[in-house]
């Protein structure tokens, strides 16, 4: 069952509750953050990415970024962080 878009807005996510890629497309960056605060957002992210190979290979690839980023000593521009962000809504509303 897809969930969907409802007076331009997701409708919360509920405790069980599986995904759509674009649903996850548009929570990852903040999963991989650690910004997503609602447990039940979490889960359904997280059972998601297990299930979904595309979505899966896609937070590995975030992770491998953001573990490069991390490493370098140099601090990273906003504008860098924000064309990566965009970069990934792009992926997912593809």
């Amino acid at each position: 069952m897809m969930r969907r878009v409802t007076g331009g807005r997701w409708p919360e996510i509920r405790a069980g509750e599986q995904l759509s890629c674009p649903e996850v497309g548009r929570l990852l960056q903040q999963f991989l953050d650690g910004e997503l605060d609602r447990d039940s957002e979490i889960s359904s992210l997280a059972d998601h990415l297990e299930e979904c190979k595309r979505c899966g290979l896609e937070a590995d690839t975030y992770r491998k970024i953001k573990q490069a980023l991390a490493s370098r000593r140099a601090e990273v521009p906003p504008e860098s962080v924000e064309r990566l962000r965009q970069f990934g809504e792009r992926l997912a509303d593809s």
